[in-house]
Parts: C-alpha cells; structure tokens; sequence
C-alpha cells in the first residue's frame, strides 16, 4: 500500500523479526557480548531480562546466527512445559533418545552426550526464552542439568531469557540455589533519542528509501521517542500506522502533529496496550502521559521510598511522645507525664502526609494548615464543615467532637451517605456531623497510652489497635510548650478505679511502657 507511495521496495516496520532489518543499539551490542562471552567461556548460567518489546527475542537470534558448528543448541520457546516434556525436549534437541522409562536414563545419556562433547572442544548451550513463565518446578529441573560439570568446566551453558518479572521469581527462597549460580546478567535498556533515530533510519533505508530523514524528521522522531520510550517494538508499531495514515492523508513527511494524532488513534481503539486515553490539552509534549502503563510501578517504587525517607526524619525530628511496643519504632523510651517538659521533645514537622491509615488520602504539609470552615446555621445539625486541603475524616470527628472512635466515624457516616469510603474525602466537599444524642455523652475514663503532635502518626497508631481489636479513640489536647497534640487512647470506662485496673494491667504486662487514666467527656 504505502511503500510506493514513500519510494520503498518493501515495509520498514514488520514485527517479524528480520536479520536483513537488524538494528543494535549500544544497549543491544553490550548484550550480544556479553551472550557470546557466556557461550564462549562456559559461564554457566546467563541472565537477561529486558521489557516487552525490548529486542530480547532479536538479540538471541543473532547469537545463534553467529555460532558456528562447534556449538550445539537447544532453543525453549514455549516454557509452559511438564518436567517430563522439558525432558523430552532438550533430548529431541540435542538428537538423543527421546524414549526413556524414567529421568535417570535420560540423566545418564545426557551426561555422556556433554563429556563426549567437551572432548571434541564442542559446546552444549540451553536457552529459555519468556522464562519469567516457567514454573519453580523446571526451574529446578533446569538448575539440576548445571550440576553437570567437570573439577573446572560447565558441560552445559543455560540462558534464561525474560522479562523483567524473571528477577522476582528467582528472588523466591526457593530460587536462592538457582540464583547463586548466575554468572552473569544483563538487563536491556530502551534506546535513547539518537539511537531511536538511527534506527528508523536505518530500517527506511534497507527497505530502498533514500533520504530517511525526510520522511521522518527529527521533530517526528522526537515524539515517536517519546510515545515508544525507545522499545523497537513499540517504535514498529507506531511508525508502520504512521506511513499509513501518512498515505491516507497523501503527506510525504510525517510531522509530530501528525504522530500525535496517530498515537491517540492507536490509543482509542487500543492499538497500542495498557494506555488509558490521554488528556485533550495538547499545547506541549511535557504534558503527554508515558507510553508505557505497565511502569508505573518504577515511579511508584521511587515516590514510596521517598516517603518512608520523608517519615522517618520526621519520626525523629519530632520525637514521639509514648512508646509504643510492636507498633512504631522510637529512639525513647521515657515514661510520658502530661505537665513535664520532657513530655514533647520536638514540634512536628510532617513533610508528607503517609496513606498508610485508611482515614487519610489528602497530602498535606500540618505546618501550612488551612483550617476548615465550620458552620452552624444548619438547624437540627451540630456542625457542617467544608473539607480543606490537609482534612481527612477522622481527623475533622476528633476537631468536632472532641475524640474520635468507631462509633462516632459509624454516625457521621450515615449521615453523610455519599460518603462510599470514609478514608476518602474531597476538598471542597461538605460534611454534616450530627449530635451525638444518640450516643452516651456522660462523662467517661480512658488510657492514655501515647501522644503525638502529628494527627498522621496519630491516625497510624489509631488503625493499628482497631485492626487489632481494641476500642481505641484520638483526642485533640493542648500543651502549653508544644501547641496541639493528639493523645491516643484504650477502653472506655464508667468507673475510674476500673480504667485505672486496666492502666495497671498494661504496664505490668508491658504492653505499653505508659498508661495513664484520664476523664473523657463528649461534647
């Protein structure tokens, strides 16, 4: 269709792959090396990981290419095997006899085949391709065949070839043998703008263009780049519908408008997997999403880590008042006492906030917060409040009422049904907290146990004991030195001696390292 029309003798972008169509980036030619390197010094095992579409099936074909006859292998495409039929495959390979009653009968003329082999300064090699899908079990199968060596050679070379999930799978305990015997791994990297650019160019010319370049500028290959992150396949698929939609519209170049709109085409209809549609404002290429869905979890990883970092200085910075065992790590241990200076040892800082607690979505700096807006002109209703930047729902119950526990989350979310999941609130919203005329409001005794001057680490603890089954609340408090702290506390208690039994319980049992009654009262 459109290879006359461009002046070609045949498709640059076929996803077959072609070894007349070979292209190897610095990435790809490291690889290789590495690959012939393995094969020529008897490594053993060889490790290669590499995304979707990353040319790991390209780069194994062009080592086989270029063995010679010395060496003789056994390609496993499909790793979805049985061990028996694992066994019957590499025996078929190699043209051994594939009948055999058991394993040890193929183990033994397998041994011999590779001693025989090693005396004719012949190499054995076994590639796995997609092995992030073989199962533990020929996993095992495979590692076993290792074992035959002599006092300083392998008889048998092993290359598992696979996506990235390969390095997760062998990081299994079960895998820790398998994986002690690597010698040497590699994972292909994506191309970088400039090879992105020599490759298209050098697939238009093998298929008969003259001047690639005109075709696809560089302001082109730009985009193509970005939309493909410089994984080939990726880049195939994106130039192929591109030369077509080029011909379509009669266009000679292809302009980066032009690849913008193919690219949400092949979005829309799904030609291109895993991508959700992308935002309508194209007036900069910054603001296109990555191609790639899938690897969200990099960012991810990155973001998480940063904010365990972010926590922990913060953890140390304000220094936690109230020890905790089994629940948050801190650096004192000090008895709490309400009116002593020891009792804070540092302001909270909180950079970020942590959506570890399932009352907390919204990110917010407690050192720039934006109070709420209360609101009582609603008749019959205690308060209203409109959400700000920093709330979460537990949070605001603690500000209203004084506390907050199960019973009171329970009542201000059935009053406020649009609510579908307490641990999401949105700024902006309105939130109607009832009376709590339902509730017992008599004056009552609770434990305090710990006090935070972050509502987060607060929070944290507060989802911890209710996982565990205790009846826990938070309640705002006051120091004198330190501003707002947030106390966390057990059990609720009519009677003082009664709070004061358990206080005792707790220390003696050392569950916690500070138990204080105090008087609790509802407003």
């Amino acid at each position: 269709m459109y290879t006359y029309f461009y002046g070609l003798k045949e498709k640059p972008f076929n996803l077959t792959p072609s070894p007349r169509f070979l292209y190897l980036g610095e990435t790809h030619k490291e690889a290789l090396s590495l690959l012939t390197y393995g094969v020529m010094e008897r490594m053993g095992f060889v490790l290669l990981t590499g995304e979707v579409g990353s040319g790991k099936t390209t780069i194994v074909q062009t080592l086989l290419r270029n063995l010679d006859s010395s060496v003789k292998y056994v390609y496993l495409s499909n790793p979805t095997l049985s061990a028996k039929d694992f066994l019957f495959y590499v025996a078929s390979g190699l043209d051994l006899r594939t009948q055999f009653s058991s394993k040890g009968p193929f183990l033994v003329q397998l041994e011999d085949f590779l001693q025989k082999s090693l005396q004719h300064q012949q190499n054995v090699l076994l590639i796995a391709d997609e092995a992030q899908n073989l199962s533990f079990e020929l996993l095992e199968e495979i590692r076993l065949l290792s074992n035959m060596e002599t006092a300083d050679k392998k008889l048998i070379n092993i290359f598992l070839i696979g996506q990235p999930e390969l390095n997760e799978k062998l990081s299994q305990p079960i895998c820790r043998p398998l994986l002690q015997r690597i010698g040497i791994r590699y994972h292909i990297k994506p191309l970088d703008l400039e090879s992105t650019q020599e490759y298209i160019e050098t697939r238009l010319k093998i298929a008969g263009a003259e001047n690639g370049y005109k075709i696809f500028p560089k302001s082109a290959i730009r985009v193509i780049h970005q939309y493909s992150e410089g994984y080939p396949r990726m880049i195939n698929i994106l130039a192929d519908n591109l030369l077509l939609l080029g011909y379509s519209e009669g266009k000679k170049k292809i302009t980066a408008a032009t690849v913008k709109a193919c690219y949400q085409d092949m979005i829309l209809d799904r030609s291109l997997p895993g991508k959700k549609q992308q935002s309508k404002d194209t007036s900069g290429l910054k603001k296109e999403p990555s191609f790639f869905a899938r690897n969200y979890w990099k960012w991810a990883v990155v973001l998480l880590m940063i904010l365990i970092v972010a926590l922990v200085m913060g953890k140390k910075r304000q220094g936690i008042v109230g020890s905790i065992a089994g629940l948050i790590p801190i650096s004192s241990r000090a008895p709490l006492k309400e009116t002593s200076k020891e009792q804070l040892s540092a302001p909270a800082v909180q950079t970020e906030e942590k959506q570890a607690g399932a009352m907390n979505i919204i990110p917010a700096e407690e050192s720039n917060e934006t109070e709420s807006t209360f609101r009582t002109e609603d008749k019959g209703l205690w308060k209203s409040v409109i959400v700000k930047k920093g709330d979460t729902l537990s949070k605001l119950t603690a500000i209203v009422y004084g506390q907050v526990n199960e019973n009171n989350l329970k009542l201000v979310h059935m009053y406020n049904p649009e609510i579908e999941d307490i641990s999401r609130i949105a700024v902006g919203q309105k939130i109607i907290f009832p009376a709590l005329s339902a509730l017992d409001q008599s004056p009552t005794f609770t434990v305090h146990i710990a006090s935070f001057t972050s509502f987060i680490f607060a929070q944290e603890v507060f989802q911890k004991l209710k996982k565990m089954g205790h009846k826990v609340y938070i309640i705002p408090g006051h120091n004198a030195r330190k501003g707002k702290i947030y106390k966390v506390t057990l059990g609720n208690f009519k009677d003082p001696q009664e709070a004061q039994d358990f206080a005792s319980k707790i220390l003696k049992k050392g569950i916690f390292d500070y138990a204080k009654t105090i008087r609790m009262e509802m407003r």
